[in-house]
């Protein structure tokens, strides 16, 4: 019995240094490390520009390393800086043509980002479906919510009970649009600070993609391959989404943003339901940040991992203009990081920036902390013969320090003595 509970003791222990001495230990040597820079894309130069943070100073240049003053390069960037240089007098009237005013500017601009823990986020499942054409003003938040399992339903937010007419009323436009429950993804923004409402976009269980809206109270359900033009057809019935954000933009160009069935990155464009593919290199949606930033004349799409950064300029008409691709310093190559993963067998998180949910998540030390733990080993091993109390009994402490290196050894030391 004494044996079992050091056993559990010793694994219990493990797991808790694996836990708080790499995180003590990253608090001490690394406090703030430096992230990737701050990237435009400039309708003067036609080309990448950046905010770099260099020794606590910001730098700002081109690709080629070129600085530039701060005036300099907000001139560089007249859609992103249009407030100060209408001040300060300095806001070209116009751009290759194309007049410049603050509302066109504004209106224009759209902005979205995705994390990697959006693809791996839990949600309830009732999804509040607004009213799209209320002819209000403003858009308002409804009294009830919809519930997509085997079948559609509304539930009162009031009563929790079901409304079975309106819940009819849906069942009956998925019926006849060939919709086959249950559905696999979910994609609506049910926020009411937005210009207008898209309402969802559905995946069902077949894998063809659906958009779902509330109109004067009616149903409208389309399936997109049969809403798109018969060119884009076989496009949308093969693509089988697995992952779809929806974000309104003022500009009402790009309606969604979807992973499909092999981690290939779209954007849905217009009303025609434009299937714009990203031919990214490094993109991995369970790894990296993508964000999609818009103004007057481009698309500029920033893809963030731990060691990469890569940039995609677009016109408006979504032809490629521009590629950027840049290695970043990671803490995992600095040398805290060596360091800390020859001196540490392994690490435990709770929390993982891929994912939204709590959970145990192991990260495993280098090769060269075998040494580390065969040296402990045997540095333990020979000081409990010297102390003639290397017996069967100290197997569990032996193991512990085998498995677990420094974290086995102050174990054995925190512990209360074996017998």
């Amino acid at each position: 019995m004494k044996l079992l509970a050091r056993l559990v003791l010793l694994v219990v222990g493990l797991l808790l240094l694996g836990h708080y001495l790499p995180q003590g230990y990253w608090l001490l040597v690394a406090k703030r490390w430096p992230h990737g820079p701050v990237v435009f894309y400039s309708c003067i130069t036609k080309d990448f520009l950046f905010l770099r943070s260099t020794n606590g100073a910001m730098a700002r240049m081109d690709r080629n390393g070129k600085t530039y003053s701060r005036a300099e390069f907000e001139t560089l960037l007249p859609l992103d800086n249009w407030a100060q240089l209408a001040r300060d007098g300095r806001m070209p009237k116009s751009v290759e043509g194309v007049e410049l005013s603050p509302g066109k500017i504004r209106y224009e601009r759209m902005s979205m980002r995705i994390r990697p823990d959006m693809l791996d986020t839990p949600e309830v499942p009732l999804h509040p479906l607004l009213e799209s054409e209320s002819g209000r003003v403003r858009l308002e938040t409804p009294g009830d919510f919809m519930r997509l399992g085997n079948g559609i339903a509304f539930l009162s937010a009031a009563t929790n009970a079901i409304e079975t007419e309106k819940s009819a009323r849906f069942a009956k436009a998925f019926a006849a649009a060939r919709f086959a429950f249950p559905s696999t993804v979910i994609a609506g923004n049910p926020n009411i600070l937005k210009p207008y409402d898209e309402g969802y976009f559905l995946v069902d269980a077949a894998g063809a993609t659906f958009h779902l809206l509330q109109v004067r109270g009616e149903p409208v359900l389309r399936r997109i391959s049969e809403a798109v033009p018969a060119a884009a057809k076989a496009q949308w019935e093969s693509l089988k989404p697995t992952f779809v954000h929806v974000q309104e933009q003022e500009c009402r160009e790009i309606r969604a943003f979807l992973v499909d069935q092999n981690r290939r990155p779209w954007l849905v464009v217009g009303k025609d339901y434009r299937l714009v593919p990203l031919p990214l290199e490094h993109y991995d949606p369970a790894k990296a940040s993508l964000a999609v930033r818009g103004d007057l004349f481009n698309r500029l799409i920033t893809v963030n991992s731990e060691d990469h950064l890569e940039l995609l300029a677009f016109n408006r008409d979504y032809a490629e203009v521009g590629r950027y691709n840049e290695d970043l310093p990671t803490r995992k190559a600095s040398e805290a990081g060596v360091t800390a993963r020859v001196l540490f067998p392994f690490s435990l998180e709770f929390e993982d920036d891929a994912s939204g949910f709590m959970g145990f998540y192991l990260k495993a030390g280098s090769l060269g902390t075998l040494l580390v733990s065969g040296a402990c080993l045997l540095g333990v091993a020979g000081w409990l013969a010297a102390r003639k109390r290397l017996s069967w009994r100290r197997l569990p402490d032996l193991l512990a320090v085998a498995v677990g290196g420094i974290y086995g050894v102050l174990l054995i030391f925190l512990l209360p003595k074996t017998e």
